[in-house]
This record gives C-alpha cells, sequence and structure tokens, in this order.
C-alpha cells in the first residue's frame, strides 16, 4: 500500500493539500514503512496537466491532508484513493498513528477457526 501526504520539507504536513510542494510518499508492507520517495506537486508546476491534476499519486491508495477542499477530496475519492484528515503536523508522527490503528483493527480480526 502507498500513502501519499502533502508536504514542503518531508518532515511537516502542509497545512494546505494544493500548496504542498510536494507528496511524501510511504510505501507500507506488513504493518511497516518499506520505502519512502518525494514526488513533486504537479498543481504547483507551470506544465501541470489541469485534466489530471494529482496523477502522480493516482498509484497511492490513501492520502493523509490536514485541510483539503470538498471538489478536490471528490476528485481524489473517484481515483479510488481514500482521504484521511488529520489535526498531526509532523510526518513520522501521522505515519506511526496510521500504522498503530491498522495494527489494531488487524488484530482485532480473528482469522481461526
Amino acid at each position: 500500500m502507498k500513502i501519499a501526504i502533502p508536504t514542503d520539507d518531508g518532515f511537516t504536513i502542509n497545512q494546505q493539500f494544493t500548496t504542498a510542494k510536494g507528496f511524501l510518499v510511504s510505501t507500507i508492507q506488513f504493518g511497516e514503512v518499506v520505502e519512502q520517495e518525494m514526488r513533486w506537486n504537479p498543481e504547483n508546476e507551470m506544465m501541470a496537466s489541469k485534466n489530471e491534476p494529482f496523477q502522480n499519486i493516482f498509484d497511492c491508495e490513501k492520502v493523509i491532508v490536514r485541510e483539503i477542499e470538498f471538489n478536490q477530496c471528490n476528485f481524489l475519492q473517484l481515483h479510488k484513493i481514500d482521504v484521511i484528515k488529520t489535526e498531526e503536523t509532523l510526518v513520522t508522527k501521522v505515519l506511526m498513528q496510521y500504522l498503530q490503528t491498522v495494527m489494531q483493527k488487524e488484530s482485532d480480526t480473528c482469522c481461526c477457526p
């Protein structure tokens, strides 16, 4: 699974989704972050395609944001990307909180007969 977080520096979550310089994309496997990469935000680039905004995060299943406009949220959801809102400001903290929540949900599910 891949999670995108809007950020300018890779450490703090940008207040607004579209104004971030880029997205820190974290690849999650077996409850751990196994890879991270910074991807630039095409909305802030001169040559951005208005037909396909955020095309560089379409391979992500989730986006964690602090604030997002309604139409942007709908656009992402139409592309099968879940939008998770947070008040947290640090990327590492929000990732850890997300992983703990997912692991807790999985541990509550019994897979044994």
